[in-house]
């Protein structure tokens, strides 16, 4: 192992990651040199590979257990990095245990004094031993997944208000809503919709076009959806016609900040809401810019 991959592993051990574009300016080295690098750290097992970088392994042990080749996908990797532009210092937010959604986790800032709430380990994971404020809601151990749930994560719910939820789903229709494949992680997710003042729907655009076994949400039940670049133009006007913001986040460009494509007006009984900073900055237009495996 030479000075430069050497020296990787004392940034993995500092910073939690590896990022190849940064790296390769930070050597001087190309691309493919640091992919080369990346391929052989991973090699002696000391990252697993994300789109661009790696991070250690240790920190998908569970999702290494219930999934020895996941991946993350680039389009989950950009819908990640977009989604984080909606949320403010100080709030509340809720992540359930599909992957898009622990994208999510990854890239939340660090520095804006957040409380996370969640049921998956794998958040759990990636954010503990940062300056979050935690909150992990107990209940069974899912046997396939590495999350939590069933009837006391449920009663738990009940008790909390957040102030932003990040959810994914397992299919997803324009016009009827979003659904899950398993009926008692569908009672969660509902639950946690219940608490939640803001609804927001993180999921590649491969799951529209498919319905799972039932529906945890209603389009009146959701304010924002980040996506992909392959959303269709018939999904996203279904969407913004039943009062969905569409946030399209382009995984070749996914460093830049996204664009939010739609803006509706308030739904009926929905508060309206002055914007954050980061998304006074977002313009309309067109952009530049899973659920079930953790």
């Amino acid at each position: 192992m030479n000075t430069r991959q050497t020296k990787m592993i004392e940034i993995l051990g500092d910073e939690g990651r590896l990022d190849g574009r940064p790296l390769a300016e930070r050597f001087g080295v190309s691309d493919m040199t640091i992919r080369r690098d990346l391929k052989l750290l991973q090699e002696h097992g000391f990252i697993a590979r994300t789109h661009g970088g790696g991070i250690p392994t240790g920190k998908l042990r569970f999702l290494q257990q219930a999934f020895p080749h996941y991946e993350v996908t680039s389009e989950k990797a950009a819908i990640g990095k977009a989604a984080v532009r909606l949320v403010e210092p100080g709030q509340t937010v809720l992540i359930e245990a599909g992957t898009t959604a622990l994208e999510v986790a990854r890239n939340l800032p660090r520095n804006f004094n957040l409380t996370v709430a969640t049921t998956s380990l794998c958040v759990l994971q990636e954010l503990y031993g940062t300056p979050m404020q935690l909150l992990l809601f107990g209940g069974y151990v899912r046997p396939d997944f590495p999350s939590l749930y069933g009837p006391m994560t449920e009663a738990m719910l009940k008790s909390f208000h957040v102030d932003t939820l990040f959810i994914g789903c397992d299919g997803a229709d324009s016009s009827s809503g979003f659904y899950a494949s398993n009926l008692l992680i569908s009672s969660l997710e509902q639950e946690m919709i219940k608490i939640a003042g803001r609804v927001i729907i993180v999921t590649e655009s491969s799951k529209f076009g498919r319905k799972g076994f039932v529906r945890f949400a209603t389009p009146d039940q959701v304010q924002t959806v980040v996506t992909d670049t392959s959303l269709s133009t018939v999904d996203k006007k279904n969407l913004t016609e039943r009062g969905i913001d569409v946030l399209v986040a382009d995984p070749d460009r996914a460093d830049q900040h996204p664009i939010n494509t739609t803006h509706v007006a308030p739904k009926a009984g929905q508060r309206s809401r002055l914007p954050s900073p980061v998304e006074s900055g977002l313009k309309a237009g067109s952009i530049d810019r899973e659920k079930e495996s953790c």
